[in-house]
């Protein structure tokens, strides 16, 4: 006899959720979660297990062939060579020439972008203008627009200060007056700006040293007797013998 099965929508049980209070631990682990995270656990005992029966049967006098070509370290780890050949002197100094030469063509580089930014950047003067007057009455009344002739938006400007007799002849320069909005965003590319020419600087001088590194390592490798020295600061110098050549 068939079975009789209610051809009828049954109840979605859902697996529970973490609850609230227990939020701060993270989500509740389901039993898929927990077979995955036990079958890994029981897959590295295993391998653990075979790892110290191989230790537990190990002869520390029979031979392998391999032993001929291998090496280990003070603490019995075994060096794998990395398959690298040995290059003669000559083939050593082209390698870091090339070096050096890529080192110093990225430092040029970034050297002449630090001077385009450097220049496009509005460089204010450090300097302030003093003016004297006669008396406190005069230093009260004084009109800095007036004295300098001058748009009172330009007063803060030490260089460049244009007079208002050329500020009439020209109408793209009365465009000073921007609202604060606009200040507000020129400022902050100008900061960005100032940020990447920091940041250009410091990678050139770091370009800078690793060049004369490598120029160094090169000269070293070169014949002829020299000498190590150590200056006051700590920094090492070598100093070649004078040879008289032919």
């Amino acid at each position: 006899m068939a079975k009789l099965v209610h051809n009828v929508q049954k109840k979605q049980h859902k697996e529970r959720s973490q609850t609230s209070d227990r939020a701060r631990f993270g989500l509740l682990e389901k039993k898929k979660d927990y077979k995955l995270r036990a079958n890994d656990h029981h897959k590295k005992q295993a391998a653990l297990k075979i790892l110290k029966q191989k230790a537990a049967q190990y002869n520390p006098d029979e031979y392998y062939h391999a032993m001929t070509k291998k090496r280990t370290d003070d603490h019995g780890i075994l060096v794998r060579d990395r398959g690298n050949e040995n290059l003669s002197t000559g083939q050593m100094k082209l390698l870091k020439s090339q070096d050096v030469n890529y080192v110093r063509t990225m430092r040029l580089n970034e050297s002449q972008k630090a001077d385009r930014l450097r220049k496009s950047l509005d460089f204010q003067a450090q300097g302030k203008h003093v003016v004297f007057v006669d008396s406190d009455k005069a230093r009260d009344s004084f009109d800095a627009a007036k004295f300098f002739n001058t748009d009172e938006s330009l007063l803060e400007r030490r260089e460049n200060r244009l007079k208002v007799s050329q500020l009439e002849t020209n109408e793209k320069l009365l465009r000073q007056d921007l609202d604060a909005e606009e200040r507000a965003e020129l400022e902050k590319e100008k900061l960005r700006r100032f940020k990447l020419l920091k940041e250009r600087m410091t990678r050139e001088k770091e370009l800078r040293e690793v060049e004369q590194k490598l120029e160094l390592s090169r000269e070293l490798m070169k014949n002829g007797s020299k000498k190590k020295l150590v200056d006051d600061d700590g920094n090492v110098v070598f100093k070649w013998k004078n040879e008289r050549k032919r």
